[in-house]
């Protein structure tokens, strides 16, 4: 299948997004289907992860980190077999560990 256009990762979007079946005319094999989602999130960007984000405004604070290549290899084949993104392994993986290790401030 050629790239699909934009009028059809709208009507793809919006079948996605509906609770109804919307005929497209686009039937999709499963790698086509990937694709065409990479290709969706690739033209709309993702959310903020910023407090306002419901009202589009503010941005998300941003950590910068340096792992060894072989640790960065790990990250993104984890990632691609879970088919989300490194950045969001990290956040879980960040929040999972201050969940377990948190201090006792109290007594600090």
């Amino acid at each position: 299948m050629s790239k699909l256009t934009k009028q059809e990762l709208r009507e793809l979007s919006d079948w996605a997004e509906s609770d109804g079946p919307v005929d497209s005319g686009v039937t999709l094999t499963a790698d086509e289907a990937d694709r065409a989602a990479e290709q969706t999130l690739r033209m709309v960007g993702r959310p903020s992860l910023g407090h306002r984000q419901a009202t589009g405004e503010g941005s998300s604070p941003r950590r910068q980190v340096r792992l060894p290549h072989a640790l960065n290899y790990e990250l993104d084949e984890y990632a691609r077999y879970e088919r989300t993104t490194a950045s969001e392994v990290i956040r879980l993986a960040v929040s999972e560990y201050l969940h377990h290790h948190k201090p006792d401030l109290a007594n600090a």
